[in-house]
């Protein structure tokens, strides 16, 4: 791979920290700008100097990795997220997609595994741990069999929404959307606010998932 991923780490155990210093060794294309030992110092790292990637862990003193994950997407949308955690509990896992993340890998995940999440990630696609994919299979189809709310519910969006709403759901990013369709990436930000909003989600990942299922958009 020719192009340089910029990358910032965030994990608040030393040890942890330095294996994953020697793993990104191994990652040519890797700029590593930041190894930080908490939330806070993730943010204000992220907030100075934008990474392309954040490779973050959940359990963090000061600010924990979901809360860093939700200033991230209303200050720096672009920057793709990855977690690396032990935390494999499903609450916790929803929850980081909520916030925005793009991968979820847990620490028994092989360095070759965290490489490629971050390679990923960059190109806007995700990579799961196959524990955690498999959670998020049960509970797609938990609400298959729960939801008795009609899939074709109207959602009003406008022409050049849903045309960007097809764009998130092939996992561009706003800079990425702007080039594809000449606009500003301002522009590009305020539509998708009014997608959020228009399909009462929190996250680019969650309107994709959405607009999948309710047939907005054609799924990958």
């Amino acid at each position: 791979m020719s192009s340089t991923i910029r990358v910032v780490v965030a994990d608040d155990e030393p040890a942890y920290r330095s294996a994953i210093q020697r793993t990104l060794t191994l990652m040519p294309e890797c700029q590593l700008l930041a190894v930080c030992k908490d939330g806070q110092e993730a943010l204000d790292a992220c907030l100075a100097d934008p990474p392309d990637v954040i490779l973050t862990d959940i359990n963090m003193p000061k600010m924990d990795g979901l809360e860093l994950m939700r200033r991230l997407q209303k200050k720096e949308g672009d920057i793709k997220i990855v977690v690396l955690t032990i935390n494999d509990d499903e609450e916790t896992v929803f929850e980081a997609f909520r916030c925005g993340a793009l991968g979820y890998l847990l620490k028994t995940s092989t360095p070759q595994e965290v490489i490629d999440g971050i390679r990923l990630a960059h190109r806007g696609e995700a990579k799961i741990t196959p524990k955690i994919a498999t959670k998020v299979i049960e509970d797609f189809r938990r609400v298959k069999d729960d939801d008795e709310t009609d899939d074709t519910e109207l959602y009003v969006l406008s022409d050049r929404e849903t045309e960007i709403l097809e764009l998130i759901a092939k996992g561009l990013r706003n800079k990425e959307i702007a080039n594809h369709l000449s606009i500003a990436e301002k522009t590009v930000k305020n539509h998708v606010s009014n997608i959020l909003k228009a399909l009462q989600v929190n996250s680019r990942t969650e309107a994709a998932m959405k607009a999948v299922k309710a047939k907005l958009v054609q799924g990958n």
